[in-house]
């Protein structure tokens, strides 16, 4: 009788595990679905202009649902920086981390974030709108831990441009003004294929371009 009733327990809080865990799945792809229609609204509409209903509205959610996933629009912010943050900055360290010389890293770290904003072009285009080559928080005021994640992917460049001066690859110069005009090309790049005022440049013609401005000819 003991031994019955034990196993009923766990099986109990088994299903109340997984009622739990199913619970907190729905949630998730609750906040991500609302995160999906703000980064457009944002991106569309820049922070101030956007609203709390319009993202409530086209993610169909009442305003009174999406408060009971975020405290505010700053939070919903944030969190869409948050999230891309956690695809972006693993991966950055994936391409910087490989054997490859450091020449080569520079191509394929330039191929994996154009890739990356046009997997996310609304993204692309809010972190356009927020300054490409600066924290991308003007608006709403700065957050400690998005400021880190910048500082921390334009260190993770200025250090492939350090090892890259010793290896006599990449050009001289302050590692960290190079990982700015690193990002700076990439935006000018995604900024001409997402307003496609221009005829798209060839990914060859990049390479060139990125070599001519950092790599020491051999």
């Amino acid at each position: 009788m003991v031994a019955i009733t034990r196993r009923g327990h766990r099986e109990q809080m088994s299903d109340r595990n997984l009622r739990s865990e199913r619970r907190e799945q729905r949630r998730a792809l609750s906040r991500d679905q609302i995160l999906d229609v703000a980064e457009q609204v944002f991106a569309r509409k820049g922070f101030h202009d956007a609203s709390l209903r319009e993202i409530a509205e086209l993610a169909e959610y009442s305003v009174g649902s999406v408060y009971s996933f975020f405290d505010s629009k700053d939070d919903i912010y944030r969190d869409i920086f948050h999230r891309r943050g956690a695809e972006f900055l693993p991966q950055m360290r994936r391409i910087l981390s490989s054997e490859q010389p450091p020449r080569q890293q520079l191509l394929e770290l330039a191929d994996w974030q154009v890739g990356f904003f046009r997997l996310h072009p609304h993204f692309g285009r809010l972190v356009l709108r927020g300054g490409a080559i600066a924290p991308p928080l003007a608006e709403p005021s700065g957050d400690p831990r998005l400021v880190e994640n910048f500082q921390q992917s334009q260190r993770l460049q200025a250090d492939l441009f350090e090892r890259g001066q010793r290896t006599g690859e990449l050009r001289a110069g302050p590692p960290l003004a190079l990982a700015r005009m690193f990002s700076g090309l990439i935006s000018a790049y995604q900024t001409a294929e997402l307003e496609d005022a221009h005829e798209p440049m060839s990914k060859s013609e990049f390479h060139a371009l990125l070599q001519d401005a950092f790599v020491v000819s051999a």
